[in-house]
């Protein structure tokens, strides 16, 4: 049974968390910081604001990174965005997929991107791009 998986991976990803941490404890002592009466009350909530978007922009990517995936079978595609419901599609469902250079780019029949891979940080790529074309999915250069 063949089975391949596409998973959005990213040297990045550990620097990210890194981020995610500092802008954490940076948000926690800013509001420490925010008990001392000497201090400006307006560059406080400024640096809360900053510091509390900056851990949520974190804290997404980081998720998107980890979760988002899609895994091609014989049987069909099961594929999971960061956020919402596994979707369990069939070859007939996907629009065609897209090819430049060594990049390639998966739509589904409403013209939605479901996944870009390439050769470089994909080990199998030349093989799901077969794999596909085995299925039936359409090619488009």
């Amino acid at each position: 049974m063949n089975q391949y998986k596409l998973k959005k991976s990213s040297p990045l990803t550990s620097i990210l968390a890194i981020l995610l941490v500092l802008a954490i404890i940076r948000f926690v002592s800013t509001i420490l910081l925010m008990s001392y009466a000497e201090t400006e009350m307006a560059t406080v909530i400024i640096l809360l604001v900053v510091y509390g978007i900056a851990s949520v922009v974190f804290l997404i990517l980081i998720l998107r990174m980890r979760r988002s995936h899609l895994i091609l079978n014989d049987s069909g595609i099961v594929y999971t965005p960061a956020f919402g419901a596994v979707k369990n599609l069939a070859y007939s469902d996907l629009q065609k997929l897209a090819m430049g250079g060594r990049s390639y780019i998966l739509y589904s029949l409403d013209g939605k991107k479901l996944v870009t891979f390439d050769d470089f940080r994909t080990d199998n790529a030349r093989e799901i791009v077969a794999f596909l074309k085995a299925k039936g999915v359409r090619t488009e250069i």
